[in-house]
């Protein structure tokens, strides 16, 4: 993909992307700030992913001493993917799936949207990476935290001047709908009423 020219699509679409959620692991959200916030969040990206067929990833960043990814965001699904990593950013495993899955997939993925820990290390590198790469990328910021705020804000203003689209979880959820006339459109409607912080 390298060398390819973006995708220029303003929004994000269900049939041309996947949600990676990174490294949401046992030892690393106690530290991060308002990290049940970030939880919750993702929880309902999962969520959300699922009620539109967009393939999701879970990356674990050196699980044998972080831990495994949070149980809760595995509850009430189905086993998905989960890539462990070394490199901070988890490029290389994204686009190795994205390979394998677009190897049986009638519409490829040209667009990946990220959520996840930390925003300015893990989140940043692999959004810029995935950017050079040839993908269009999008982060939901309400879905991405670190240990001190101020990180978390500069982690996002980097991937924006780079070209990432950053977006609300619920804006991601409602592109991938589309419109009130989609026939799932009740079931989101449903997750956006229950949503809890």
């Amino acid at each position: 993909m390298s060398g390819e020219r973006p995708n220029v699509s303003e929004t994000v679409c269900a049939a041309s992307s996947c949600l990676v959620l990174i490294d949401l692991q046992e030892r690393l959200l106690p530290v991060i700030r308002e990290g049940e916030t970030v939880l919750s969040v993702c929880c309902f990206l999962r969520q959300a992913a699922s009620i539109f067929s967009v393939p999701t990833l879970l990356t674990e960043q050196y699980p044998k001493g972080l831990g495994s990814v949070v149980p809760v965001l595995l509850e009430g699904t189905e086993d998905l993917p989960r890539l462990s990593k070394l490199r901070f950013s988890a490029a290389r495993e994204i686009l190795g799936f994205l390979k394998e899955l677009n190897g049986i997939r009638r519409v490829p993925v040209t667009q990946v949207c990220l959520a996840g820990i930390e925003t300015h290390v893990c989140v940043l590198q692999t959004a810029l990476e995935l950017r050079r790469e040839g993908l269009q990328v999008f982060v939901a910021a309400d879905g991405t935290g670190s240990r001190f705020e101020s990180d978390r804000i500069l982690g996002l203003q980097r991937m924006s001047a780079a070209g990432v689209q950053v977006m609300a979880a619920e804006s991601a959820a409602f592109e991938w709908c589309g419109t009130a006339e989609h026939p799932r459109f009740r079931e989101l409607s449903q997750l956006v009423r229950h949503r809890g912080y």
